[in-house]
């Protein structure tokens, strides 16, 4: 058995030398193979930064730190009703969640003013979330939600549905 394996392989050639120009020209075409890879993953990561960024309204949101400090998110925004709703999603922002009470504080530059607002997780209100930010941000959404998941499917990178909170915004008036 072993014996006719082995002339399987010399007769298609598997257990021959490459010449020189051979041995160049396959470096060659794994070269460009791997160049084409990371170029359509440059794509797509470049698609999904200009989603994100590009059509509708991004605002900023300064999140409290454990250390103190603040930390400026860029983030999507959909209103319903006298309340804003926001759906963070970094490692900074899973910290702000589970210390909201102490925090619940935040300034959101929305356009060119500057707002403050108070904060509250509101796990509940997920589909209802994801459901304005698919009407706001149509197509971008969609893809970001294909990604990284949403309440109903698991996303194509995380493998499991969406595991970040939506925080209530509602205004703070302002001191007369």
């Amino acid at each position: 058995m072993a014996r006719s394996r082995v002339c399987v392989a010399q007769t298609c050639g598997l257990c021959q030398k490459k010449t020189k120009v051979e041995q160049v020209r396959i470096l060659r075409k794994l070269i460009t193979a791997v160049a084409v890879i990371a170029g359509v993953i440059a794509a797509l990561v470049g698609a999904h930064f200009a989603l994100i960024e590009i059509g509708n309204e991004v605002v900023v949101v300064h999140e409290p730190t454990p250390s103190g400090a603040i930390h400026r998110s860029r983030l999507w925004i959909v209103d319903d009703g006298g309340v804003s709703w926001i759906h963070p999603g970094n490692a900074n922002a899973q910290w702000w969640v589970q210390h909201m009470d102490a925090n619940a504080i935040v300034e959101v530059e929305r356009g060119s003013k500057t707002g403050r607002y108070r904060a509250q997780a509101a796990p509940a209100a997920d589909p209802k979330v994801h459901r304005l930010m698919r009407q706001k941000y149509g197509f971008a959404d969609w893809w970001v939600r294909f990604l990284t998941g949403t309440d109903s499917y698991p996303g194509l990178l995380t493998g499991k549905n969406c595991t970040t909170v939506p925080i209530r915004l509602e205004p703070i008036a302002a001191a007369p």
